[in-house]
């Protein structure tokens, strides 16, 4: 393996890293309002469904998209392309 392709692995290996422990955090979140949603009933579905559609639809879509990007660019380079 050369110096650059290490470079490049262990940089991906320590941004994972980085984000274990938030994406974690973030996985409790979800359950437990998915959870309480439950709970509340069907009005309470139908509230988060329409505020889902509408956050998903919004800002944070671009930013989503330009980081698939940069990783996509990282893995190619990775693969030699």
């Amino acid at each position: 393996m050369d110096d650059e392709t290490r470079v490049l692995l262990s940089g991906a290996y320590e941004h994972l890293d980085a984000h274990a422990s938030g994406l974690t955090e973030l996985r409790i979140v979800v359950l437990a309002l998915t959870k309480t949603i439950q709970e509340l009933g069907p009005e309470a579905a139908a509230l988060y469904a329409k505020h889902y559609e509408a956050e998903s639809l919004g800002p944070l879509r671009p930013e989503d998209a330009i980081r698939h990007a940069t990783i996509s660019q990282l893995i190619e380079r990775l693969n030699g392309g």
